[in-house]
């Protein structure tokens, strides 16, 4: 399982996890924060003690790898009862302009699914897409 934290992106600190948010963990944060708030993007980015709002969900690329992801937006349809498919629209440290997609999923608060395969059929993917569009605007 990938760990996740807050980092900021301009001054490089990372805050205790339950500093930034009321959520325990990042699945907790998606499931009990992000997908109720409608997808509320803001959420994604906090104030960091050098007063920028630069603290974003961050996470190694794959174990034991230096390479830094963090977290651009995070949208999701449903949940549809305990599944939450979700399209992560992510950034590496070493190349913060260009843009990874990650889809991943949850079911209920579980974070297991943030590291499998996601497998939509057409539809799905189509919902996810204009989601996405809808709550980013781009």
């Amino acid at each position: 399982m990938a760990k996740y934290w807050w980092q900021c992106t301009a001054c490089g600190d990372r805050p205790p996890w339950l500093t930034v948010c009321e959520s325990r963990s990042v699945a907790a944060f998606i499931w009990d924060e992000l997908a109720p708030s409608g997808w509320d993007q803001q959420l994604l980015r906090r104030t960091c003690k050098c007063k920028r709002r630069s603290l974003r969900i961050t996470y190694r690329f794959q174990r034991g790898s230096p390479e830094r992801i963090s977290v651009r937006h995070i949208v999701g349809i449903g949940p549809d009862g305990d599944y939450l498919p979700m399209l992560w629209d992510t950034f590496r440290h070493s190349r913060p302009q260009g843009h990874w997609i990650d889809f991943k999923y949850q079911k209920g608060r579980s974070p297991w699914g943030l590291t499998k395969r996601l497998v939509l059929e057409r539809p799905q993917l189509t919902r996810l897409l204009k989601a996405y569009r809808r709550v980013t605007g781009s």
